[in-house]
C-alpha cells in the first residue's frame, strides 16, 4: 500500500562495502557531529552517483512511526542528505 515500498526490490550485492562505508559515516555524524565525523575522513567511494542512489533510496523509504519516530527519522534524512552532498563536494 505505501506508495515507494517495492517488495521486488533486489540489492545490488557489488555496492555493498561502500554502501556500508557510507552509513557508517552517517551514524558518525549523528552520534559525534559533522565536524568529527568530517575529521575522520570520507570514505573513498568509488560509485560515488550509486552510493547517492542508495543513501536517497532509504532517505525516501523511511517509515514513519513503523522504523522511527517522526524526529529521528527527520534527523536521519538531513544526515543522509548531507553526507550525500559531502560525496559530491570530494569529487
Amino acid at each position: 500500500m505505501a506508495e515507494l515500498a517495492d517488495p521486488n526490490a533486489k540489492p545490488n550485492k557489488d555496492f555493498l562495502p561502500p554502501v556500508d562505508a557510507a552509513l557508517r559515516h552517517v551514524v558518525h555524524a549523528l552520534l559525534e557531529g559533522h565536524e568529527a565525523a568530517k575529521s575522520t575522513g570520507l570514505s573513498q567511494q568509488n560509485p560515488v552517483e550509486q552510493v547517492q542512489l542508495c543513501l536517497e533510496y532509504l532517505r525516501d523509504r523511511v517509515g514513519v512511526p513503523r522504523d522511527l519516530p517522526f524526529a529521528a527519522a527527520r534527523q536521519l534524512r538531513a544526515h543522509l542528505n548531507w553526507y550525500s552532498g559531502e560525496l559530491l563536494e570530494q569529487r
